[in-house]
């Protein structure tokens, strides 16, 4: 009785193990200040879906949801960053992740700026053709919102964070990759209310990585 019981309590402690396919997903290592632009905006939210090359150099950046204006100063920014590629027993294996650019647009002045009314989930597609490494989603946005500016503050610059988002959706982890004192409480605040939609590799949600820049504007009423 006793050695059945410890058979049991083994396998039901190694299955969830073995149930996590052994893919790390990539993640950014080091990233600088956002260009910071100097017009009003009145929609400025931009997701990325970011290609990384065998080296970690970006390959291709595709707009996911790009409402304009803003995709090229965005992506000389992404193309500046240091990444780390994702890894499968344990060699690297192809690398792409969602990256997003969240310019508070000025003309609100002190007061929240509010999130469009047409906005709809940014969800990355499926490979069309997946590695030998498996398949790979990076993690979807299913709601965001803007973060509020200090009240009477005339700085600007950006923060930029990278979260750890688990198989459920939920933010695990908050890394300030570029940080600016005063607006870093503000963005947490913000992303509070911010919803994911968990990765997946070969079908199945993962823990993974996802990139956010909050660019800061001088409010227009200043």
């Amino acid at each position: 009785m006793k050695r059945a019981l410890v058979i049991f309590v083994l396998i039901g402690f190694s299955w969830p193990v073995s149930a996590q396919p052994n893919y790390k997903p990539a993640r950014v290592i080091s990233a600088g200040d956002a260009y910071v632009p100097f017009q009003v905006m009145i929609d400025g939210f931009f997701v990325f879906d970011v290609v990384l090359n065998d080296d970690g150099t970006v390959e291709r950046i595709d707009a996911l949801r790009d409402p304009g204006a803003m995709p090229g100063a965005a992506k000389t920014s992404i193309s500046s960053w240091k990444f780390q590629l994702a890894s499968k027993d344990p060699a690297s294996a192809p690398s792409r992740m969602i990256v997003s650019f969240v310019y508070r647009p000025p003309n609100y002045g002190n007061a929240a700026a509010v999130s469009p009314k047409d906005f709809a989930p940014v969800l990355p597609a499926n490979q069309s053709n997946p590695s030998e490494h498996g398949n790979y989603v990076p993690v979807g946005i299913l709601s965001f919102a803007y973060p509020t500016y200090p009240v009477n503050s005339v700085a600007w610059g950006s923060v930029v964070v990278q979260l750890t988002v688990d198989g459920s959706g939920d933010v695990k982890g908050v890394e300030f990759l570029h940080g600016m004192v005063g607006f870093n409480n503000l963005v947490s605040d913000a992303l509070r209310k911010w919803r994911f939609q968990a990765a997946t590799f070969d079908g199945k949600p993962i823990t993974s990585k996802t990139v956010i820049a909050f660019v800061f504007q001088t409010p227009a009423a200043h």
